[in-house]
């Protein structure tokens, strides 16, 4: 099975991104115990913050439970439960936007990997690469310790927030699920 494991030390995760995985787990009450356990927590608290390397031990057990068409659907699941900033309005802009996101919902040593202010960004967590290939189509490369089929799901089920007809498929060459560094999704709608 495939080892999800951080990419740098001291890295934690916002809780409101986790909270969201958490209400999806609700369905399946076992893996939300299980995700509560790997956190070490009873309680779940969406305004704190958790270390990655026990959310990824969560992800571990859900893949575990569910494999990798399990994670897929549940990445999938995700993006109709988050709230969007205006100006996101459309499937490029929420791909565009999908990195700068999920570095402002990790931080490093407490501090978030993405300071608003400047626009800097803390590497140690990899990326979510945007690149737009055509009108309705767009590459993504992942380089993050996330597992692969979750972030096909992830990334297809953002796109679906506002396009309809959303195809992925894994482009040819490494995966992460299979010890490679990055993966690279093709997304058309």
């Amino acid at each position: 099975m495939t080892q999800y494991v951080p990419m740098a030390p001291n890295i934690t995760v916002y809780g409101q991104t986790t909270s969201v995985f958490i209400d999806v787990l609700k369905q399946f009450s076992v893996l939300q115990k299980a995700m509560l356990d790997a956190l070490g927590v009873e309680q779940f608290d969406p305004h704190s913050w958790y270390p990655q390397e026990l959310i990824l031990r969560a992800y571990q057990k859900v893949d575990l439970v569910l494999g990798g068409r399990g994670l897929e659907r549940f990445g999938r699941q995700i993006p109709p439960l988050v709230a969007f900033p205006p100006g996101i309005d459309d499937a490029h802009t929420v791909l565009s936007m999908l990195d700068a996101t999920y570095h402002l919902n990790h931080s490093r040593d407490g501090v978030p990997m993405l300071d608003l202010a400047t626009g800097e960004m803390t590497e140690g967590i990899g990326h979510y690469a945007y690149e737009r290939v055509g009108e309705r189509e767009v590459l993504m490369r992942c380089d993050n310790p996330y597992p692969c089929r979750f972030d096909m799901g992830l990334i297809a089920g953002f796109a679906e927030r506002f396009a309809a007809g959303v195809e992925m498929s894994h482009e040819p060459g490494g995966c992460r699920a299979k010890g490679g560094e990055k993966c690279v999704y093709r997304v058309r709608w």
